[in-house]
């Protein structure tokens, strides 16, 4: 278990909202037929980062770490 990407992955979650909302204050757009996908784009992308944190926080493996020989 690391605890700090299960507290990382869990704070990203909880943010994942303010973000996206951050990015289409920046202006960042990605319209189609006059709908904005930016901020829905955004927060999918920072749910799965958190997701895969939270998960590799639990399973306490480090996946740039490969296998030692």
């Amino acid at each position: 278990m690391v605890p700090w990407k299960i507290i990382v992955g869990i704070a990203l979650f909880a943010l994942s909202s303010f973000i996206a909302a951050i990015l289409s204050w920046g202006g960042i757009t990605l319209t189609f037929q006059g709908e904005d996908y930016a901020t829905e784009i955004m927060r999918k992308i920072c749910d799965v980062f958190a997701g895969s944190l939270i998960l590799w926080g639990v399973l306490g493996k480090n996946p740039a770490k490969g296998t030692k020989k």
